[in-house]
C-alpha cells in the first residue's frame, strides 16, 4: 500500500497553489461554490447590537489593491448587487455590514433576501426564469435565480471569452453584471464556511492525541498541531505503527486530507483580512500583500511563522461559532477588531481606517445635494418675489452648506488616499461641481443679480447627483471610488498641479456655458427685453470666467507636457487627451480674440461659450470612449449615450439662438423698409 511520505505537502500539491499565492480565478464563468444546507429551514435571526456593528465596521481588509475597512468594503458590495446602500427585510432595514453579517454569518436566511437588482428581464427570460410576475426592473433573491444559475454563468462566460467588452451589447452587458453580482453574493455566503467546518479530527485514536476529543471547528485548531499532524504523516512514523492500525491511520490522513482540499478552494475565493507578520526594512519595498485563511494554513504547514495571523483567525472562527450567543460574539467582534488591527499596524496600513468608515457613515455628497437642490427651490422663489430679502438669504446659506459639505468630503478623500481631489473621474465630478458653485458664489459676491447664485445651486445639484450615479457605476466597474492608480499617475506633485489645473480649467469653462445658458434662454423667450444691463452683466461674467478658465486651462496644460516628458520622455505626442486639452486653450483663445477684435457680439460670443462648453465635456469625458492612447486608463463604459444627448441639446439650443436673430434681423430689416417708404 502506498502511503503519503508527507501530507501538507500533498495538501499543497492538490491545491495546486503556492504558499504565498494571493490571486482569485476569474468570477464570470466559474462553476458555482458549493450550495450547502440550500434545504435547510431557515432559522431565526437576532438584531445586530450597535457595538457589533461598530466594531466589524472597522475591521481592516485588502480589497483592489488597498486596505479598507470592512464597512467600505461590505458598502461597495451592496450597491454592486442592490443598487442601493440599504435593504429593508420583515420591516428592518439593514445597512452595508448588518446585511454583509448576515450573508457571512446566516448565509441559509439571507439566500432569502431579495437584494439582487435586475434591471432588464430580457436577461433572466433568456436563462428560463418566467419574469411575468414580476415588475420590469425588480430585486431577486439567490434562491430565486438558483434554478438559472447554470446557464446565467455559461451564457456569460461564453460572451466574454467570445466578444470584447466594447461589442456587447446590453443585454449581454447586464448578463454579466449579473453573473459578476451573484458571484459577488456567493463569496459572502461561503466567506465562513472553513470556520463553520468540522474537520475529522477525531476519527482516530493517533488524531485524538494530537487534537483531543471535542476540536475546534475551522483551520485554526489545524494550524494548533501542525507540528504533529506532520509528524504523524511522516513515512517512518507510520511504518512503525502495527499493520491494521497503519491502514486505518492512513485512510483517516486521506479522508482529512480531501476534506481540507474542498475547504481551501472554498477559502481561496475568501477576503484577505490578514496583514503579514513581516515587516520590510527597506523604504522603497512594495506595499504589504495581506493573505486569506487558507494561506496562513498553508504557511503554517511549510514552517513560515503565523502565530499573529492564527490567533486572528482563531478569535474570528470562535466569533462565528458564537453566531447565536450575541453577547459572546459581540465579544468576539470587538477581539477581531484589535487582532486584525495590530496585524495593520506592524505596517502603518490601518491609520485611516476609522476616518473612512467616518466619512462614509455622513455621505457628505447625498447631503450637499439635498442642500443644492433646497437652495434652488428657495432661488426660485426669489425669482418670484425678487424685493423679498429672506429667500436670497436663505439660497445662501444653502448653497455654502452644500458646498461646505461638498468641500469637507473631497478634502476627506484625500486625506484618506493621502493624494490630491482628482485622481479619478469620479473625483473630478466632485472637484470641478465644488469649483463651479465656489467661482459662482465668489461672482454673485460682486454682481449681486441672483444670476451667478441660482447657477451655482443648478450645477451643484446636477454635479451632485452625476456624482451618485457614477459611483454605482464604479461599484460595478471598479469595486470602489478609490482603487489604487495606474503607476504614471500615483505622483502627488504632478497631480497637485497638472491635474488640479486642468480641472479648474474645465470647472471655468463649463460655469461659463452655465452662464452663458441665461443669456442666450432669455433672449431666446424674449425675456427682460428692455434691461440691458441686466443682459450686460451676463457678459461680463462669463467673460471674466473664460479668462479665468483659459489661465489654467494653459497652465496646466503645460505642466501637463512636463508631466508627459519625465514620465512618458517627450513633451507632446498629440494624444488624444492631450488634444482635448489643447482644443479647449484653442477654443476659448478664439472666443477672446474675436470678442476683443469685434468679430463677434454679444451673441455670438455667448454660442462660442456654449461650443466651449461642448468642447469641454468632449475632452473631460469623450476622448475616453476613445479608449486609445496613453490616457486610456481613464476609459468609462456607458457614458456616450448621455454625451450626445448633451451635444444634441446644446446643438439644438444654438441653432434656435441662430434662427431666432435671423427672424429678428428680418423683421427689423422689414420695419426699417416699411419706415423708408412711408417716408
Amino acid at each position: 500500500m502506498m502511503t503519503p511520505r508527507w501530507l501538507p505537502l500533498l495538501l499543497l500539491v492538490s491545491c495546486g497553489v503556492s504558499a504565498q499565492t494571493d490571486t482569485n480565478p476569474p468570477l464570470v464563468g466559474a462553476p458555482s461554490l458549493s450550495q450547502d444546507a440550500a434545504d435547510a429551514a431557515a432559522p431565526s435571526r437576532a438584531p445586530w447590537s450597535s457595538r457589533t456593528i461598530k466594531a466589524v465596521q472597522h475591521w481592516p481588509l485588502q480589497h483592489g489593491g488597498r486596505v479598507k475597512p470592512f464597512d467600505t468594503f461590505a458598502g461597495f458590495i451592496m450597491l454592486k448587487v442592490n443598487g442601493k446602500r440599504s435593504l429593508t427585510v420583515n420591516q428592518e432595514k439593514l445597512g452595508p455590514v448588518a446585511w454583509a453579517l448576515d450573508c457571512m454569518l446566516y448565509p441559509e436566511i439571507a439566500r432569502s433576501y431579495e437584494c439582487i437588482r435586475v434591471t432588464n428581464s430580457e436577461v433572466l427570460t433568456n436563462a428560463g426564469i418566467d419574469v411575468s410576475q414580476r415588475k420590469r426592473s425588480a430585486r431577486w433573491s439567490f434562491d430565486d435565480l438558483l434554478p438559472a444559475l447554470d446557464q446565467i454563468f455559461e451564457t456569460a462566460g461564453k460572451i466574454s471569452e467570445t466578444k470584447e467588452s466594447s461589442n456587447w451589447s446590453l443585454v449581454e452587458r447586464q448578463t454579466i453584471q449579473l453573473a459578476q453580482n451573484i458571484r459577488a453574493l456567493e463569496e459572502l455566503f461561503h466567506a465562513f464556511d472553513a470556520a463553520r467546518w468540522t474537520f475529522p479530527l477525531t476519527s482516530v485514536p493517533e488524531l485524538q492525541a494530537i487534537y483531543g476529543t471535542t476540536p475546534a471547528t475551522g483551520f485554526s485548531s489545524l494550524i494548533a498541531g501542525v507540528t504533529q499532524l506532520e509528524a504523524l504523516a511522516n513515512t517512518d512514523a507510520l511504518l512503525k505503527l502495527p499493520e491494521d492500525r497503519r491502514t486505518e491511520v492512513v485512510n483517516a490522513l486521506q479522508e482529512l486530507r480531501e476534506q481540507l482540499v474542498h475547504q481551501l478552494q472554498i477559502a481561496r475565493q475568501g477576503i484577505a483580512w490578514f496583514a503579514p507578520e513581516q515587516t520590510s526594512s527597506q523604504e522603497d519595498s512594495p506595499p504589504a500583500v495581506w493573505v486569506r485563511s487558507d494561506v496562513i494554513l498553508q504557511n503554517a504547514l511549510v514552517g513560515s511563522p503565523v502565530a499573529r495571523q492564527a490567533d486572528a483567525l482563531k478569535q474570528m472562527e470562535a466569533m462565528v461559532a458564537a453566531r447565536d450567543d450575541r453577547p459572546l460574539l459581540q465579544q468576539q467582534a470587538v477581539l477581531v477588531q484589535e487582532k486584525l488591527a495590530e496585524l495593520a499596524d506592524l505596517h502603518g496600513q490601518n491609520n485611516r481606517g476609522s476616518l473612512e468608515v467616518f466619512f462614509y457613515s455622513i455621505d457628505f455628497f447625498y447631503r450637499a445635494l439635498i442642500c443644492f437642490i433646497l437652495a434652488f427651490i428657495i432661488a426660485c422663489l426669489s425669482w418670484l418675489k425678487p424685493e423679498s430679502i429672506l429667500p436670497s438669504r436663505g439660497t445662501w446659506l444653502m448653497c455654502l452648506l452644500g458646498l461646505i459639505l461638498l468641500t469637507t468630503g473631497v478634502t476627506l478623500r484625500c486625506i484618506i488616499q493621502g493624494r490630491p481631489p482628482v485622481t479619478t473621474l469620479y473625483e473630478t465630478i466632485l472637484f470641478i461641481t465644488a469649483c463651479c458653485v465656489g467661482i459662482a458664489l465668489v461672482i454673485e459676491a460682486l454682481d449681486r443679480r441672483k444670476i451667478a447664485l441660482t447657477t451655482a445651486t443648478i450645477l451643484g445639484s446636477i454635479g451632485c447627483f452625476l456624482s451618485m450615479k457614477y459611483e454605482l457605476k464604479e461599484a460595478i466597474s471598479a469595486g470602489d471610488t478609490m482603487p489604487s492608480l495606474v503607476a504614471v499617475l500615483d505622483t502627488n506633485f504632478w497631480l497637485s498641479t497638472h491635474v488640479t489645473s486642468v480641472t479648474l480649467g474645465y470647472s471655468a469653462g463649463l460655469l461659463a456655458a452655465a452662464i452663458a445658458h441665461v443669456w442666450v434662454i432669455g433672449k431666446i423667450l424674449g425675456l427682460r427685453k428692455n434691461d440691458k444691463e441686466f443682459y450686460k452683466s451676463i457678459t461680463r461674467m462669463v467673460y471674466g470666467t473664460i479668462c479665468f478658465g483659459l489661465f489654467f486651462s494653459i497652465v496646466g496644460t503645460i505642466l501637463g507636457g512636463i508631466w508627459a516628458n519625465y514620465s512618458w520622455g517627450r513633451f507632446w505626442g498629440w494624444d488624444p487627451k492631450e488634444n482635448g486639452a489643447l482644443m479647449i486653450c484653442l477654443a476659448e483663445l478664439i472666443i477672446l480674440h474675436a470678442r476683443m477684435s469685434g468679430l463677434v457680439r454679444e451673441r455670438g460670443f455667448h454660442l462660442l461659450v456654449l461650443v466651449n462648453g461642448i468642447i469641454v465635456a468632449f475632452s473631460w469625458w469623450g476622448v475616453n470612449l476613445l479608449n486609445v492612447g496613453l490616457h486610456s486608463y481613464g476609459f468609462t463604459d456607458g457614458i456616450q449615450q448621455l454625451l450626445n444627448w448633451f451635444y444634441g441639446v446644446e446643438g439644438t439650443l444654438i441653432a434656435l439662438s441662430l434662427l431666432v436673430a435671423l427672424i429678428q434681423s428680418r423683421r427689423s430689416s422689414g420695419s426699417s423698409g416699411l419706415s423708408s417708404t412711408s417716408k
